[in-house]
């Protein structure tokens, strides 16, 4: 007998459920073991841009006088950024110059006393020929009588007298001799000495003007005019928007197939999809966030939880897209990383790289060559 049309609606309309389930089910272990394992892409909301910041800090104590720049502007390498009043510093290199002076005229006395004692030795030497002459030719007149026993006396006693002096005129020269003895007044001790601290105050002095170490935009300015500052103390920062990176920080089960090298394509939520940026991965830290947290974990006490680290991973970003489309440090962006050839590259770096322009600062190169120059004019004029 046949079955009921109603009865078998209902069994073929159960078949499909079913076999439909198993399609989705299909389809979804499909999908995530693709997702897991198979997928050239490895994808990250977890990304941020960073960026060197500059701190620019007080190198002496004292009042902040004048501020030249403000947040968000633009400064260049060695661009004046504000100063503090000179009164004091002034003061400090006036008296180091004369001080420095004061020595130079002090070891050139020094060279012309060895000058000095010299020439005395030489004239009690002649004196001392010349009475050493007359005593051997009055002792040879002595038995004739044409001189007395006491003129001979009186003689060899001034002999004696002379050849004291001589004999402290020596030991003057010896004292003048050891303080400049192969020395110029240009490097003798005393001056060397004295111009060192004339270096320091003038470097001390030249430090109460503050200047940019490098290009890139004021942040974070925190100093005010008539403020006492002291060293140390951070002023403002200087933030260089050319020579930016992205850290995305990835899950440690994430990063079987990322490499040095492999390619990643990276959207801004500042321009959405509007723009696509470019980019390498440089490489990734040594080590998980956690373990220089403040408190790094210790899995060897209390109770242990498994929890998935994070690793951040550091993508290049290219100069001549950021100039197009700029971006700032703490920005949030999404990376996509092309792990197609995975296997052809290194997973650490292998070479060191080549640092940018806000890794280094020529600012404090001219200030020793000025202090020495500065110097070396107080020398020469005196």
């Amino acid at each position: 007998m046949k079955a009921n049309p109603v009865v078998r609606s209902k069994i073929r309309h159960h078949r499909l459920r079913g076999v439909i389930a198993l399609i989705i089910i299909a389809i979804a272990g499909f999908s995530s073991y693709w997702y897991l394992f198979m997928r050239q892409a490895v994808e990250s909301d977890d990304a941020y841009v960073s960026g060197n910041i500059i701190p620019v800090q007080a190198l002496v104590p004292g009042v902040v006088s004048n501020i030249g720049v403000d947040n968000s502007m633009r400064v260049k390498p060695g661009q004046w950024l504000l100063s503090e009043e000179k009164n004091l510093t002034g003061a400090r290199m006036d008296r180091a110059a004369a001080a420095l002076a004061e020595a130079v005229r002090s070891t050139k006395s020094l060279f012309a006393q060895v000058d000095s004692e010299a020439a005395e030795i030489a004239s009690l030497n002649s004196q001392e020929t010349k009475l050493s002459n007359d005593l051997s030719r009055y002792e040879a007149a002595a038995p004739s009588g044409a001189v007395s026993l006491q003129q001979i006396s009186d003689t060899k006693e001034e002999i004696n007298a002379l050849r004291g002096k001589i004999a402290k005129a020596q030991a003057l020269l010896r004292k003048a001799k050891a303080l400049v003895s192969g020395t110029t007044v240009s490097d003798n001790p005393h001056v060397l000495k004295a111009r060192a601290e004339y270096v320091e105050a003038y470097i001390e002095c030249h430090r109460s003007s503050l200047y940019s170490p490098a290009d890139g935009y004021v942040a974070d300015r925190q100093v005010q005019a008539g403020e006492q500052v002291k060293t140390g103390q951070r002023l403002m920062s200087i933030v260089p928007l050319d020579e930016l990176w992205v850290t995305a920080n990835l899950k440690e089960t994430r990063l079987s197939r990322v490499r040095t090298g492999e390619g990643v394509s990276m959207t801004a939520h500042a321009y959405g999809s509007e723009f696509t940026y470019h980019g390498r991965v440089i490489g990734m830290d040594p080590s998980g966030g956690s373990t220089f947290s403040l408190f790094p974990p210790n899995n060897a006490t209390g109770n242990y939880i498994h929890i998935v680290e994070r690793i951040p991973v550091r993508i290049s970003l290219l100069k001549s897209e950021l100039k197009d489309h700029p971006l700032r440090p703490g920005m949030s962006v999404t990376v996509r990383i092309d792990t197609g050839n995975f296997r052809s590259l290194p997973m650490l770096a292998t070479e060191v790289a080549a640092r940018d322009a806000s890794y280094r600062t020529v600012l404090y190169n001219q200030e020793m060559l000025s202090a020495q120059q500065s110097a070396q004019k107080i020398i020469e004029s005196n």
